[in-house]
């Protein structure tokens, strides 16, 4: 008696939409099945219509000749991909089935994972809500899609407003300490903010709380983790959505949520994506180099009009990691000479730059003989003792996240609240 599994039978799926050019979609007759389903829930206006609607035009777009942005080769496999959304993802291939180019896509899974994201274990976008008593609250469900409404709708004089978490307990906290980052520490806008409400893309996080500040020390020279690089991923999917239903966007990044950000931006670099200048990005408290999030944002289009961008504490990844060692604005600046700078304007330029570069080199010289002294006499990595020498004294209370959740409008902000608060 043969018990073998009987093989796997693919079939072509009809375009959903108006159009049958592109791809040839190969599906099993279950994932038909699911497929179809989801199209008849899509019609229906809901919030499971709007996840139904994602999934199909998910699926739609993998008849397009470029890979999505959202895309990545599964395990190796060079003909093998995944494209990852905050409820679901699905894994395909590309191969040549009718004897031709290998044009055809083959949906191998699809996976839905919305209760990840409900459980605070994916990243995904929320709608959060100030409350009567002034708290701020996320909905039941994570959103699909970011959408415009009748208080925000995503032009350019309201433009739809999202926060990107760095380290936080946990979801809600994430959705109260965004605000004041969103806000700029502005009392008006923060007063807004609480009428229109503001989307949260929550990354999840891990570890110890106080270990979260020094952890970029770890993480110096490494590439992404896995966890952000999915997360970046998702992201960058969202930015291309609304770039594609023409809205305007501002996205503030809050501590670690910068390397997600910055990420996400290179993705869409990387695919070509122009964002047309509807969209524009915040650092606040970065602990990731804001010359690469300068780069970055540029080379997508993003509107870098706002001569203040970023914002930081004296925290150690942020004069380190932050800043590049203390280089990141003197690229910026030279950056901004060779691509922005109109021809009768570089000399000024030119002389600013100079003035900061002596700054930049004074600091490198005062603290580096320490540095060296401390690399030599205890085996410690150049990078490492760096971070302890311009970790001295009040950064290292700044590096700790939970004393350092706030907006800061002036370099000495911060020193006076962290007194208050370890003082009392």
């Amino acid at each position: 008696m043969n018990n073998a599994p009987a093989a796997i039978t693919y079939s072509g799926l009809k375009p959903y939409g108006q159009t049958g050019t592109g791809r040839t979609l190969l599906v099993t007759a279950q994932h038909r099945q699911l497929l179809d389903g989801f199209k008849k829930i899509s019609e229906i206006p809901s919030s499971e219509g709007y996840y139904a609607q994602s999934i199909t035009k998910a699926v739609e777009s993998l008849r397009g000749c470029t890979a999505p942005v959202n895309s990545f080769i599964k395990n190796g496999k060079p003909n093998r991909h995944c494209i990852v959304f905050s409820g679901f993802e699905i894994e395909y291939e590309t191969g040549s089935y009718y004897g031709g180019p290998q044009t055809d896509v083959v949906i191998v899974d699809i996976r839905l994972t919305n209760d990840r994201a409900k459980d605070e274990r994916r990243a995904a976008l929320w709608q959060v809500n100030a409350t009567k008593a002034g708290d701020w609250r996320t909905k039941e469900q994570p959103e699909s899609v970011l959408a415009p409404s009748s208080k925000i709708p995503g032009n350019a004089d309201k433009p739809i407003k999202v926060g990107i978490n760095g380290h936080c307990d946990k979801l809600e906290h994430a959705a109260n300490m965004l605000p004041i980052h969103i806000s700029r520490g502005n009392n008006s806008t923060l007063t807004e903010l609480k009428d229109t409400g503001y989307h949260l893309f929550y990354v999840p996080q891990s570890g110890s709380n106080i270990k979260a500040g020094w952890s970029f020390i770890r993480d110096l020279g490494r590439s992404i983790s896995p966890n952000n690089l999915e997360a970046a991923r998702i992201l960058a999917h969202h930015m291309k959505e609304a770039h594609e239903q023409g809205l305007y966007v501002e996205w503030t990044s809050h501590r670690g949520g910068s390397k997600v950000l910055t990420q996400a931006m290179k993705l869409l670099a990387q695919r070509q994506v122009k964002l047309g200048g509807r969209q524009k990005i915040f650092l606040s408290d970065h602990t990731s180099s804001h010359f690469d999030a300068d780069i970055a944002r540029r080379a997508v289009e993003m509107n870098t009009s706002d001569a203040k961008w970023h914002n930081a504490t004296p925290g150690a990844a942020q004069l380190i990691a932050g800043k590049a060692f203390g280089s990141a604005e003197l690229k910026c600046s030279i950056n901004e000479l060779i691509h922005h700078t109109p021809s009768d304007q570089r000399i000024e330029k030119i002389i600013d730059i100079i003035a900061k570069g002596k700054e930049s080199y004074k600091k490198a010289v005062s603290t580096g003989s320490i540095a060296i002294t401390l690399a030599s006499t205890y085996g410690l990595s150049a990078a490492f003792a760096s971070a302890l020498v311009k970790a001295l004294g009040s950064t290292i209370l700044a590096s700790v996240p939970s004393l350092n959740e706030g907006y800061h409008k002036s370099s000495t902000e911060p020193l006076k609240q962290l007194i208050k608060k370890v003082s009392s």
